[in-house]
This record gives structure tokens, sequence and C-alpha cells, in this order.
């Protein structure tokens, strides 16, 4: 008999229950539940817009337009907080990073004219000194005075005319001042 009680009890609450997700089929969704399901809405939007933010401080943008000389890092890798990600080569014509002799250094002067002959190439490409560094590139402390003075160099650059355009960075060049330089 306590055995046919506990079935009849566990019968009517199992109709109990079928009959309260009837009538919640019939009678549609809860209010609580729809605000629940707009809560989750508004949120999975609300992360969706961060990580939208996030991707776009990841791209990259070149500052100025120009050719990418070299990617000095892998995809996956992970580069240092400041370091060049790509570099770039700027402007109509390349220009030659060159080394000034201490004996040439007070006749070459911003603006001098130069010839620059490029490794390869037959024809010399006319350029003009764009900078000039008024301190030594290296300063060894026995080279401060009498003859060593003489083993100091001074970083230049000399910009090329639009005409060389088209050389390959990096490859070496000779420079001849103009007015016996």
């Amino acid at each position: 008999m306590d055995r046919a009680r506990a079935d009849a009890s566990s019968a009517a609450a199992q109709a109990q229950q079928a009959d309260a997700a009837l009538l919640e089929l019939e009678r549609g969704t809860r209010v609580e539940q729809v605000a629940q399901g707009a809560a989750a809405l508004a949120a999975a939007e609300a992360q969706a817009q961060a990580r939208a933010v996030t991707l776009r401080k990841l791209d990259v943008v070149a500052p100025r337009a120009g050719r990418v000389d070299s990617l000095p890092y892998k995809t996956g890798d992970q580069a240092p907080v400041g370091a060049p990600l790509a570099v770039l080569l700027v402007g109509d014509a390349p220009y030659a990073r060159i080394y000034v002799p201490q004996a040439l250094r007070a006749r070459v002067k911003v603006g001098d004219r130069a010839q620059v002959h490029v490794a390869g190439h037959e024809q010399a490409y006319p350029g003009r000194v764009r900078m000039i560094r008024s301190e030594p590139v290296f300063t060894p402390y026995f080279a401060l005075t009498g003859q060593d003075a003489e083993r100091l160099s001074y970083l230049a650059e000399v910009a090329l005319e639009p005409a060389a355009a088209d050389l390959p960075p990096g490859v070496p060049v000779e420079v001849r001042f103009d007015a016996g330089h």
C-alpha cells in the first residue's frame, strides 16, 4: 500500500510537471527569461565590439607610402615593444649613407654636389649632400689628439636624383665630391 501511495504521488508530481510544461508552451516564455536572453545578447554584442576595437588597434598602418624593404619578424613571432615591424623605403629616390674621413670633413657641407658610383653600374648617379654629422661616428680615446685625429669619420647622407629610384638598397657605393673633394 505504501508503495502504491508513493507511486501515485510520483505519478501526480510528474503530471503536474507535464501540465506546467504544457502551460509554458501554450502561454509562451516568461518575462524573466526574455530579460535574461536580452541581457545575454547585450553582453555578447559588447564583447564583440570590444574585440573589434582590439583588432583595429592591432592593424599595422605605415605613416607614409613606401616600398617594404624587410620584415624583421615571421608570422607568429612576438616583437618587443617599440621594435619596428617593417622597414620601408620611402621617397622618390634612395640615398647613400657614407662616412666622410676627417681630412675631407672641413670641405664637405650640406648641399654639395657629389657623384655616386654604384657597384655593378657603369653610370654615376648625381646627388647632393643632405646631412652630415658634426660629431664623429666613433671616437677612440687615443684619437683625440695629434695624428690619430685623422682616423675620425663622420656620418653623411647623399640624396640621389629620381633617376636612381630603381636601385636596390644596401649596395656598396663610392662617392666623389665635385670640386676636387
